[in-house]
């Protein structure tokens, strides 16, 4: 049985050759190669990796490692509900631009009413309303 990975550049093999030249090279104690970098390289490693380590790991390393590696959990995706809810805004402001004289007058003519028949005072609302919803769609990828 040939446990030899499928190599698809000879580059690819004859890495591989070097690295497993220099583990058992350091696994049999030969001397090191002086005049090659990548079999001195692959040597180092083979030794790193053949020592202990130097503490032990706490019990609860992999659970503590999962939630740090884990994306945080995304908020519900309700960019078509909050473009629903601006088009309906701004359909009810451009509706009160055009029909509000009709019903407008038959609301109470105390502050209430005097503050809503003012022109520049929806011209206001819509700008404020316009502008935060904006500022939601232009950064709703960012990180909040």
């Amino acid at each position: 049985m040939n446990h030899e990975p499928p190599f698809s550049t000879p580059v690819d093999e004859s890495e591989w050759a070097a690295q497993e030249r220099a583990l058992a090279d350091e696994r049999a104690g030969a001397a090191s190669p002086a005049g090659d970098p990548r079999a001195r390289s692959y040597r180092l490693l083979a030794h790193v990796l053949a020592q202990p380590p130097d503490a032990q790991l706490p019990p609860d390393f992999a659970r503590r490692m999962a939630q740090r590696v884990q994306p945080p959990a995304r908020a519900a995706d309700n960019r078509l509900e909050t473009w629903l809810v601006g088009l309906l805004a701004m359909a009810g402001l451009v509706s009160a631009a055009i029909y509000g004289n009709a019903w407008l007058p038959s609301l109470d003519q105390g502050a209430t009413g005097a503050l809503l028949a003012k022109p520049w005072l929806w011209a206001l609302v819509a700008c404020l309303g316009f502008s935060r919803l904006s500022r939601h769609w232009l950064h709703h990828d960012q990180v909040r």
